[in-house]
């Protein structure tokens, strides 16, 4: 029988023959994760990558039974878009990959496990799908009474090391110099799971949201208008909210959401050939201050430098009007932003219009 696993904005699932073709894509054209998934393996694999083979060895293999332990998983988008895989292996007590894991339940429950994955599509890169994605993996891991958990990386690796710390793991074997990739010469890291760190990062309110691009017009109107509606002492003017929701339906816009439900968004408009603009963004109250809008903010940061914009503005009420817009100037600070000048009557005199800038480097 077929697993699926639905957690938060994921779901975990058997590989499928409609998976195969994603797998060719990204071994033969969308490869940019090959870069940090074991680099000094991945470019010979790459290099001698078959697709027919593959394709082959795949149906093969999910023509098999499974065993009620999957070692890996698919990993999809609550709507179905998939990103790429979990996967586990043994390891043993100096932390070396072991080829074979126990032949029986209660050997595999008290053996070391090490967890991992891709997430194969940069668009969701730093959006929260791969913690999402692991969290439910060591969940199923944890349920089923695999207490050893581990999972490894090397210290070039950056976003797996930020994100295995984030989940609770903690550094416990450190392999100095092991790793050539790229001319460099790098550790082999090893981190083992603290429950009560990851049962902690579980129970915060921004664990529950990830952020991906909309393309979708509808979409984009549909989720601005209905996050726009939960902020009115932001957004409480029903011409100016309506042109917002209305102009974000053609604009680059990204969308924070939890279970399924648009949370937060923000859009970007070009205003010269360089500079590009915060247009508007939203976070429904109960999520303020759990990180959901440094993550939209990353994500249009990272999309403004990868199309060359040399600076971000942004407009906001002036500081010392009201107690929101002393947020949302603190805000932007907090993520960049300088004061550049003040336009008193831009809008009108009770909103002050205040541009904030910052340099996109």
């Amino acid at each position: 029988m077929n697993m699926e696993l639905k957690y938060q904005n994921i779901v975990l699932r058997d590989m499928e023959e409609r998976d195969i073709d994603d797998e060719i894509r990204w071994n033969t054209v969308q490869t940019q994760w090959a870069l940090w998934d074991a680099p000094w393996e991945m470019e010979e694999e790459l290099s001698t990558f078959d697709p027919e083979a593959h394709r082959k060895k795949a149906l093969e293999w999910i023509a098999k039974p499974k065993p009620d332990h999957r070692r890996s998983l698919e990993i999809d988008t609550w709507d179905g878009v998939h990103l790429g895989a979990v996967n586990c292996y043994c390891i043993d007590g100096d932390c070396n990959w072991l080829e074979a894991a126990p032949a029986t339940e209660e050997e595999r429950q008290k053996a070391r496990w090490a967890v991992g994955l891709d997430i194969c599509d940069p668009a969701y890169w730093n959006g929260g799908w791969g913690a999402q994605a692991l969290a439910a993996f060591l969940r199923c891991h944890l349920d089923g009474g695999y207490a050893q958990l581990y999972t490894q990386t090397w210290s070039g690796n950056v976003r797996m090391t930020a994100l295995a710390e984030k989940l609770g793991f903690r550094e416990c074997r450190r392999k100095a110099g092991v790793r050539q990739v790229r001319g460099g010469t790098y550790d082999g890291l090893t981190f083992r799971l603290d429950r009560a760190a990851f049962e902690a990062y579980c129970a915060q309110p921004g664990a529950a949201v990830c952020i991906r691009p909309a393309e979708d017009p509808e979409e984009k109107a549909a989720a601005a208008a209905s996050v726009l509606a939960d902020l009115p002492d932001w957004f409480g003017l029903p011409d100016s909210t309506a042109q917002y929701v209305r102009v974000s339906r053609e604009l680059p816009f990204w969308l924070a959401v939890a279970d399924g439900r648009p949370v937060g968004f923000a859009a970007l408009k070009e205003t010269a050939p360089k500079t590009a603009e915060i247009y508007v963004m939203g976070v429904r109250p109960g999520l303020h201050r759990a990180g959901v809008g440094r993550r939209l903010f990353r994500a249009l940061y990272r999309y403004a430098k990868e199309r060359g914009y040399a600076f971000l503005q942004v407009k906001t009420v002036q500081e010392g009007r009201y107690p929101e817009y002393d947020r949302t100037n603190a805000f932007y600070r907090a993520v960049g932003f300088t004061e550049l000048e003040c336009f008193p009557t831009l809008w009108d005199e009770w909103n002050p219009c205040q541009v904030l800038v910052m340099a996109v480097q």
